[in-house]
């Protein structure tokens, strides 16, 4: 399997497996998440996603219940349910993103650019129009969505 580095949304994502390593069952992507990358609430209509914190922590909303995740954490944020997530603190937090089954690092590479280092990028200033990723993830089955009572 070879890593395929993006920057993904003004933050780097390495893709360590795709659906073409694991017979279409899961991907694996690390992600180096900061806080201004934190995604407006979206569901994935195609499959779950889970969360596991290598470095840092995050704050991760799955329907109407948070989680503070640290090293070591692992949360589920099942197809269909709204989710978010924010990194806490500045700087980044490194965590390993599985979605089965596979398909969503279709949506992550749709989104990206190549990455020319394994560096993270400084995502100050970054500019995503997410109106356009709205349209390119809808592709994909995610969707993005009010927060629940909102």
């Amino acid at each position: 399997m070879e890593k395929e580095a993006l920057i993904w949304l003004g933050e780097l994502a390495i893709i360590h497996a795709s659906g073409k390593d694991t017979e279409g069952n899961y991907c694996l992507i690390e992600l180096y998440a900061t806080s201004e990358g934190s995604p407006p609430w979206h569901v994935h209509q195609n499959e779950d996603e889970s969360f596991y914190v290598i470095e840092g922590e995050l704050t991760i909303s799955v329907g109407d219940k948070t989680y503070k995740a640290k090293k070591g954490d692992y949360i589920l944020a099942p197809k269909n349910i709204p989710h978010t997530y924010t990194v806490d603190g500045s700087g980044f937090a490194r965590v390993l993103l599985m979605c089965s089954p596979a398909g969503f690092e279709e949506a992550v590479r749709a989104m990206s650019e190549p990455a020319t280092s394994l560096v993270p990028p400084n995502p100050e200033g970054a500019e995503i129009d997410f109106e356009i990723i709205s349209e390119v993830a809808n592709k994909y089955g995610v969707k993005f969505v009010e927060p629940p009572g909102a």
